[in-house]
């Protein structure tokens, strides 16, 4: 596996473009193309700007030349992009800027072609996402390859659990989540509680679970006093029944060509999304916390681990989860044998065939095990590049490992924030870490007082000589600044 950096050139407004070679050596001959200014790479729907495409031959600006613009066929999925009076075709004195009209639809790109004197040279001009989420909004990254808003076809607003499930599991609608939803129907403790508190309704089931059992537990407590005393070396799920009972209450399962978007300040705590066997799914603008499993396996050597994440996605493909906050809110509490009662695991995780996925836009809050592509070194491994991921301005804060871990994979991590601060709880173990089979672009990150990106355990996908270039497969911006990033990220933005 490898991880390879790659550096912003050109930097315009906002963004950076993708356009006419890198930096110049000593060495190398002196520059003769076609170079690009102006306009940002994000721009507002249905705006105007200007570009510039500058011909130059031995490293002199030559501004006597013609340049012909052009918008590459079947670019352009802004709506509408244009030259002037509606033109897809242009011209200019080489240094003369002209004026790009782009359509309305937020996440479209169109791809300028600039030809001189037989040089070539391309940039794309992305319109940005507009303050309220729209149907038409298009994804950023392997997401965009993929995702149809079409096919959801049925509208809905959801504000309890029972409906947020029966619509998710129905398919084919665009669900609207109100106010704050709590899948564990009061069984979680409140917000900073310990991982081993408990709640009226929690002790009631436990009750209610064992009421025709020989053994009798009436609270949580009193079953975790009882049944968490295990040796520190041995495997051992308590009551595994117990769990999927739970899991039963709390799993949200998405059915394929689903949206699930947040109104204002739309929350839902104590749940586990289930993406498994679907495609074409939709998550944005949503507060997801405390996917809590209350009933967590031991494992050998490694202590008490939970089986629920907050989205997992398990043979799932062109899925898009934007502009959400995930984060856990319980503090540790220990179980009988003195181990961290670990109630978490992951945030966001990711297993088997699932590809042409983006997580855009999301803060990724207070959590350990944070997100998971591959769970083991042989899933994916008779083909990785099947399972394709975009990570794009993500903020990642106060998070222990895992931002992410990937195995057998493509992986472009572009534009997210790694930082802590003194309020963590989490020793940062892992940033971005790349394992068997994986190769990972990381491209204009910024990492703060957290552990810096690593190789483990494998050997660099498809051989020494493979390169992975993201642009490949799909246009894409850059922010400038982690600020920005920071700024635009999480849920109600």
């Amino acid at each position: 596996m490898i991880i390879f950096c790659k550096r912003a050139v050109f930097c315009l407004g906002l963004m950076a473009s993708v356009l006419f070679g890198g930096c110049k050596s000593e060495d190398e001959e002196p520059f003769s193309g076609i170079k690009f200014s102006g306009a940002e790479f994000y721009v507002q729907p249905e705006s105007s700007v200007d570009i510039t495409a500058t011909f130059y031959k031995d490293d002199a600006a030559d501004l006597s030349a013609t340049v012909k613009f052009s918008i590459v066929d079947g670019s352009d999925s802004t709506g509408g992009a244009s030259f002037g009076e509606n033109s897809l075709a242009t011209s200019a004195k080489s240094g003369e800027a002209v004026s790009v009209k782009v359509g309305k639809v937020a996440g479209g790109t169109v791809k300028i072609k600039a030809e001189c004197n037989g040089f070539t040279a391309f940039k794309v001009i992305c319109v940005g996402l507009s303050d309220q989420i729209s149907l038409s909004d298009r994804p950023l990254g392997f997401a965009s390859l993929g995702i149809d808003m079409s096919k959801m076809t049925k509208t809905v607003e959801v504000s309890s659990s029972s409906a947020l499930k029966f619509y998710a599991k129905t398919g084919g609608c665009v669900i609207y989540v109100k106010g704050e939803i709590d899948m564990s129907e009061g069984m979680l403790p409140a917000e900073g509680s310990k991982s081993t508190d408990s709640t009226s309704k929690l002790d009631s089931f436990i009750a209610s679970y064992y009421a025709s059992s020989d053994t009798k537990y009436t609270s949580y407590s009193d079953w975790i006093k009882n049944m968490t005393n295990v040796s520190s070396g041995e495997d051992n799920y308590p009551d595994k029944n117990l769990s999927k009972k739970y899991k039963d209450v709390v799993q949200i399962t998405v059915a394929s060509n689903t949206a699930i978007i947040g109104m204002e300040g739309a929350t839902i705590r104590g749940g586990t999304f289930s993406v498994r066997n679907c495609d074409n799914v939709v998550i944005r603008n949503l507060f997801l916390k405390d996917a809590v499993d209350p009933f967590p396996e031991h494992q050998k050597n490694d202590g008490w681990n939970a089986q629920h994440d907050l989205i997992g996605i398990d043979k799932g493909q062109n899925i898009w989860i934007d502009h959400c906050t995930f984060e856990d809110t319980l503090t540790l509490g220990y179980a009988a044998n003195g181990e961290k009662w670990q109630v978490y695991d992951g945030l966001c995780d990711m297993k088997s065939t699932a590809t042409n996925i983006t997580v855009s836009r999301c803060v990724f809050r207070n959590h350990d095990k944070t997100m998971l592509i591959g769970s083991s070194d042989s899933d994916g491994a008779s083909d990785p590049e099947a399972r394709k991921i975009s990570l794009i301005a993500n903020y990642w804060l106060n998070c222990g490992q895992r931002c992410p871990m990937v195995r057998n994979s493509l992986c472009h991590v572009l534009n997210n924030v790694y930082a802590s601060d003194s309020s963590r709880v989490y020793t940062s173990q892992s940033s971005i870490n790349a394992r068997a089979g994986s190769v990972v672009c990381s491209e204009d990150n910024w990492f703060g007082s957290v552990a810096s990106p690593s190789e483990k355990d494998g050997t660099i996908y498809n051989g020494a000589n493979s390169i992975f270039n993201p642009a490949d497969f799909y246009d894409y911006a850059k922010y400038s600044s982690k600020e920005a990033v920071m700024e635009d990220a999480g849920a109600g933005k």
